[in-house]
């Protein structure tokens, strides 16, 4: 019943379920670095990735597919980039704000008068919300955590917005009209990034680079996949096949790439495998953006009044806080926005299965 998979139309999926899964992920790992104070603190799940490594991979994968699609099917720059920024800038504005006049002031060891006169938190929403700069380190907050940093996950949005951006210029260069260049545009970072190892450049560049092949890798191998949807069978069987081959070439160059792979492969299992029971999960709010972004502030926060805490018990705290500040940024303020793209869009039907519809050979 299970054995086989098939990419199905629309939005018979769990993908949503499974971002919200990523987005704990994600708060399970940087529990361990709030608690031991550096990254280094984070439990290694599979060699050397950690929780939040995987989950970050996984939320690209699953972003290269869906967005790359939106943009095939729609077929409008004007609405894919309005959608776009829709998705991220409503909740990241109220994100910025909140975490300015609330929780600097609440965490904040300096006089409230010189805490909203310091130039470092007027410039929040300036730096932030271009991207320059994402770590928001108000003045004075946190003072008896490791580290003193209001939002520290924000730094990967940056490279969401790039994968929009490429994503756009490549669909209005012609790129993106056949399947072949999305499976050549994913290949291109899977020899990139084990070339830059074997030649002994990567550990050299710099941090915007690595990340840049890391997650490029995972957001072309999305795309691909939606390129060549129709075709493509994705058997449990192999899933752990995949794995153990990832596991043998741990030493060598290929492993992020084959990895990687491997990741994608059980993703889309996952997501398209029919399980009735589990069916409305389909239909519930998307409130994993919110929790990611959220999740940091909140981790911070307990830990700050509650620096007894272990880190289960910073987990079994912090992560319904978070889910509860999600949701209601989900229904105050992301759904809403996500309302508007509705004026813009001229998708009324589901994505087709048909590769030929949108992307040809």
């Amino acid at each position: 019943m299970f054995k086989v998979v098939q990419i199905s139309a629309g939005h018979d999926n769990y993908f949503t379920p499974l971002r919200l899964i990523f987005a704990y992920m994600v708060l399970v790992g940087h529990a361990f670095v709030v608690i031991g104070g550096t990254s280094d603190s984070e439990p290694h799940v599979f060699f050397h990735f950690t929780f939040s490594y995987l989950a970050v991979n996984l939320f690209f994968i699953a972003s290269g597919f869906l967005v790359t699609g939106s943009i095939l099917y729609s077929k409008n720059v004007k609405s894919f980039t309005i959608s776009r920024f829709l998705r991220i800038y409503p909740g990241l504005i109220v994100h910025v704000l909140l975490l300015m006049l609330i929780f600097g002031p609440l965490t904040t060891n300096i006089p409230l008068t010189e805490y909203f006169a310091n130039g470092d938190t007027l410039k929040q929403p300036f730096v932030v919300l271009p991207f320059i700069e994402t770590d928001m380190t108000l003045p004075g907050i946190l003072a008896s955590n490791h580290e003193q940093e209001a939002s520290a996950a924000l730094w990967t949005l940056r490279y969401e917005a790039l994968a929009y951006i490429g994503t756009l210029i490549a669909f209005v260069l012609g790129l993106l009209k056949h399947r072949w260049m999305l499976l050549a545009q994913f290949l291109v970072f899977a020899i990139a990034f084990p070339l830059t190892q074997k030649l002994g450049i990567y550990d050299t560049l710099p941090a915007t680079l690595q990340s840049l092949l890391r997650f490029g890798l995972c957001y072309c191998l999305g795309a691909a996949i939606y390129g060549y949807r129709d075709v493509l069978k994705f058997h449990v069987a192999l899933i752990p096949v995949f794995f153990i081959i990832a596991a043998l070439v741990n030493d060598y160059v290929i492993f992020e790439s084959v990895f990687t792979l491997a990741l994608g492969y059980a993703l889309f299992w996952i997501a398209y495998v029919k399980v009735p029971a589990l069916k409305s999960l389909q239909d519930m709010g998307d409130v994993s953006y919110g929790l990611y972004i959220y999740h940091w502030a909140v981790l911070q926060g307990v830990y700050y009044f509650m620096p007894h805490l272990n880190v289960w018990q910073l987990i079994a705290i912090s992560g319904p806080i978070a889910a509860i500040i999600a949701a209601l940024s989900w229904k105050f303020v992301e759904k809403p926005a996500l309302k508007l793209k509705s004026r813009f869009s001229k998708a009324k039907k589901p994505i087709p299965t048909k590769a030929t519809s949108s992307v040809t050979l």
